[in-house]
């Protein structure tokens, strides 16, 4: 999240207020709010919705009919104009050698929405630029992306051949750049949870890319893969813990600004065995924001009324609005277990993550190493 800690927001009906006019409802033609008579002063509003990385939409969408929020969002406007020129220089990098190569330039998460959902780039801040190269084009990335003058940042405990394996990413970051991240993705559904417990259909979403606005050889996700894909990511790959706000944000523009057929997404949610995932964050966004036609199509995905129960008890309207985190400790744990869709499954990634298959030791430790060494390893570790 940017900006510091701030106070929890006072009531859900006040944040879906705020956050409806975010994303495209009526505005006061002019004239200030008075927050008090809501409970929240214009400053803490401010802090808020910087702290959630919405501050640079709210200002673009608010300033005229709420100028004392305007002028307390403008160090955050500032900042993140500043920050999205530098990503913007890298995308047009990106763009021209991708083009000389031959490679289409498939944007993933904020790079996609930034130019195809809002109105400027710079009001969707993000730290940096996600694109998707299937296997098969990855040399060839990475080949351009060194031409370009990145290199390639690999960690230890996730060496290359781990994260090929999870589906995961390649990061190149530009020496000398304070903002120049490039994640290159194998698959727009990364990890070992996913790897595990779903069955996602990387061709078919491939020949469903989209072109974003008139970028020739620039592409996007189609509407419900990209609403599948921010669900996902925001539930598994974040455990609700990371801008979840600002992705149902993300979710709610897209379907306001590309359309999307919640049916057919729910459907697919289904098919690759993530509408547990999917539903558990569609019901925050029509709780916190609302999109006309999606709530009736999602009963084919919900779970049962005890893992509705158990997901509750760990993320609640309340619990985002207030950015609580839970990725740590044994509650993410069990909310990445009780987001599996089939018990079958639940139960591969709890063995699984104790007792990991061949080819990830394989890949973890750079050679076939043996589950007993595995563990020793795990248990000197805690131990230090």
């Amino acid at each position: 999240m940017r900006g510091s800690e701030f106070a929890p927001w006072p009531d859900v009906a006040t944040a879906r207020f705020v956050l409806q006019q975010l994303t495209g409802r009526t505005l006061p033609e002019s004239g200030e709010v008075n927050w008090e008579d809501r409970g929240l002063a214009v400053g803490a509003l401010a802090g808020w919705l910087t702290a959630h990385g919405l501050g640079p939409l709210a200002y673009a969408r608010c300033r005229r009919a709420w100028p004392a929020l305007g002028a307390a969002l403008q160090a955050d406007v500032v900042s993140a104009v500043a920050e999205s020129s530098w990503q913007q220089a890298s995308l047009s990098r990106l763009k021209s050698a991708f083009a000389a190569a031959g490679l289409p330039l498939v944007l993933l998460k904020g790079a996609a929405l930034g130019i195809g959902v809002y109105d400027e780039p710079a009001q969707r801040t993000m730290s940096d630029v996600d694109i998707w190269a299937p296997a098969g084009e990855m040399p060839t990335v990475a080949r351009v992306m060194g031409e370009l003058g990145y290199r390639s940042s690999i960690k230890a405990e996730r060496p290359l051949a781990l994260e090929q394996l999870s589906q995961g990413e390649i990061r190149f970051v530009q020496p000398g750049w304070q903002v120049g991240l490039v994640e290159a993705h194998w698959s727009p559904f990364l990890g070992w949870w996913l790897a595990r417990t779903a069955d996602v259909d990387d061709p078919g979403i491939w020949a469903r890319l989209a072109q974003v606005g008139d970028e020739t050889g620039v592409y996007q996700l189609c509407p419900e893969d990209m609403i599948i894909h921010l669900a996902v990511h925001t539930a598994v790959n974040h455990q609700f813990g990371m801008s979840a706000l600002r992705s149902l944000v993300d979710m709610a523009l897209t379907a306001q600004k590309r359309g999307v057929d919640w049916g057919e997404a729910a459907e697919r949610a289904a098919a690759w065995r993530v509408g547990t995932a999917v539903s558990t964050v569609l019901e925050l966004l029509d709780q916190l924001i609302g999109v006309d036609g999606m709530e009736e199509k999602l009963g084919g995905i919900r779970p049962s009324a005890v893992r509705r129960y158990l997901l509750r008890r760990l993320v609640t309207p309340e619990s985002v609005l207030a950015g609580r985190d839970v990725r740590h400790g044994w509650q993410r744990y069990a909310l990445l277990l009780l987001l599996v869709d089939r018990p079958r499954d639940a139960a591969r990634l709890l063995w699984r993550t104790v007792w990991p298959e061949a080819a990830w030791l394989a890949a973890r430790y750079g050679e076939p190493t043996g589950h007993g060494r595995h563990l020793w390893r795990l248990v000197r570790r805690r131990a230090v």
